[in-house]
């Protein structure tokens, strides 16, 4: 006797992948934008380290705060003019994943806490219990999004639009968050001004060939895994 095949269930698509309206492909095209931004960035890394304020209007990261307010601190470049930068840099994306968040709901957290599974159970849970203080944990949480941590400040904006938090507010206080994390991050950078440029020029001599090197083998990671799908 023959067994019968066991065919491994496939994971249900989200509702707005596999019945999009107009929208759900706007963003779901804003999206694969942003995904694909992120990847050209990565082998420009040496390069934006040596132009701080390409580096904060294309990044505007705490990294990207450091660089400048050291370039600030030996003449090259102001730092108000960097700090705003930066403000536009770490919020160009922020509109798309509080609407994300708005039009896709729990599908969208599901999705981007996929491999995260404890973070995923913490959000869920708040969610779901429907507690006044979770408006409050969200607000207070987008400024740890942009510091060096667990706290991915996509998903806290896109937990704001769940909870149908005003697109303003959320915009005030990621502004005013990013202010606060890169002003610091920018002090300490005009602060050890001559050791962090000196960092920056040993990073740089290397940084490139490490990138190429990680690119290539995300590349040959894919080509065997799809060949042993095949």
């Amino acid at each position: 006797m023959t067994r019968p095949e066991t065919r491994k269930e496939e994971p249900e698509l989200p509702k707005f992948l596999a019945e999009p309206d107009r929208t759900d492909k706007i963003l779901f095209v804003a999206l694969l934008a942003m995904g694909l931004w992120s990847l050209v960035l990565i082998p420009l890394r040496a390069w934006l380290m040596l132009h701080p304020l390409a580096y904060s209007l294309m990044v505007g990261g705490y990294t990207s705060a450091v660089v400048s307010g050291a370039n600030a601190s030996v003449g090259n470049g102001h730092w108000i003019v960097y700090l705003l930068c930066s403000v536009i840099g770490a919020v160009k994306f922020m509109p798309v994943y509080w609407a994300m968040g708005r039009k896709w709901g729990m599908e969208f957290i599901d999705m981007s806490l996929k491999y995260m599974p404890r973070a995923h159970r913490i959000f869920t849970r708040s969610v779901e219990s429907e507690s006044p203080g979770i408006l409050g944990w969200t607000l207070a949480l987008v400024p740890a999004g942009y510091l060096p941590g667990p706290v991915p400040n996509t998903v806290v904006n896109a937990v704001a639009g769940l909870l149908k938090i005003r697109f303003l507010v959320m915009l005030g206080v990621n502004v005013l968050s990013i202010l606060a994390v890169n002003g610091l991050m920018m002090w300490l950078g005009h602060q050890f001004g001559d050791e962090v440029l000196g960092v920056v020029e040993v990073v740089n001599r290397y940084i490139l060939w490490i990138t190429l090197g990680l690119i290539a083998l995300m590349v040959f990671r894919a080509w065997r895994q799809n060949r042993k799908k095949t």
